[in-house]
């Protein structure tokens, strides 16, 4: 019995390292100081990596368990902005709660600029190569990647879970409300987008990115708007949000025509997606919500995004929250 142990750890003890050779094979970037190199999540804050075999990538997701889980346990997905900074973006989320409030799986997965480099791999969801000619198949998305970490922390915790929350922020928001719109049967209960610089409209006559037209290259897969107009969905403005935004925000030439500034392009968005389910007689489950807030506090380093928007998101999952600062 002895010798059988002996050589079951030995065999563990091997592919813990084999795992590990391959992390830092994948990825130049040292998450030790994170513990960011293990496969399993414990109780309290940490951080896991996903492995996405078929790609041969790994995905540091920052997260929070709760001590205890049941049936009232939800999970909700933090996307962050083009830093691609997860742990702040986790770390907001808890600041807002008391462990006690806490009922929840916090889960702010990092896109690795060298795995997903750049606007195409993680704004647009990595649908398509840099050049937006080639479709990739679906399961190469970064939406789908989503999907995939929620199965696997599923299984991990033994949870008994349909669905799921989803929030982003600026680049993420731009990657939260493009998953509503290309990936429809996700399972997501409800998605918050806060504060994007830029948007998709639903659009067959606009050009992709800013719309569903598709010019050069393989085509968009089809939209099915009756499905994606029935995810709810809520976009957050910031009132304060009404500086024009630098030319660094402009990735394409459709994205100055959505507005001057970030509250314009959301202002711009959400009265075309309305005026596309009027036309479809569509019922639409999205709204849009203004609040007194900025894209980042002011004067921080480094900066951060205003904590109002994470309250507000919070409060759209989580009605029944006390003492949540929103307005």
């Amino acid at each position: 019995m002895k010798r059988f142990v002996a050589i079951a750890t030995s065999i563990f003890v091997f592919f813990c390292f084999v795992h590990l050779a391959q992390i830092s094979q994948a990825d130049s970037q040292n998450f030790e100081q994170d513990n960011c190199h293990s496969i399993l999540l414990t109780k309290g804050e940490g951080c896991f990596i996903y492995q996405v075999k078929e790609r041969k990538i790994f995905i540091p997701v920052y997260y929070y368990l709760p001590n205890k889980l049941n049936s009232n346990t939800q999970i909700v997905f933090a996307m962050s902005g083009e830093k691609r900074n997860a742990r702040d973006y986790r770390n907001d989320w808890r600041k807002i709660y008391t462990d006690s409030q806490l009922n929840l799986i916090l889960l702010a997965p990092q896109f690795q600029q060298n795995d997903f480099p750049g606007y195409v791999s993680y704004n647009l969801g990595n649908m398509f190569t840099k050049s937006l000619k080639r479709l990739k198949s679906q399961n190469q998305w970064a939406f789908s990647d989503i999907e995939n970490i929620f199965d696997f922390v599923k299984k991990s915790e033994k949870i008994q879970l349909s669905t799921y929350y989803i929030y982003g922020h600026s680049a993420g928001a731009q990657f939260v409300h493009r998953m509503v719109i290309f990936m429809p049967h996700a399972r997501i209960r409800k998605a918050v987008a806060a504060e994007a610089g830029s948007y998709t409209i639903p659009d067959q006559y606009m050009e992709y990115p800013c719309g569903l037209r598709k010019q050069t290259g393989n085509q968009l897969p089809p939209v099915e708007l009756k499905t994606v107009f029935s995810t709810p969905m809520t976009i957050i403005l910031g009132t304060k949000d009404n500086k024009p935004l630098s030319d660094e925000h402009d990735t394409y030439s459709c994205d100055a025509k959505q507005g001057s500034n970030r509250l314009n392009r959301g202002e711009y968005f959400y009265t075309q997606v309305k005026r596309i389910a009027s036309s479809r007689k569509e019922n639409l489950s999205w709204t849009v919500k203004q609040v007194t807030a900025a894209h980042i506090v002011a004067h921080t380093n480094p900066p951060i995004e205003d904590p109002m928007l994470v309250s507000c998101a919070a409060l759209e999952f989580f009605p029944n929250l006390k003492d949540i600062n929103c307005n």
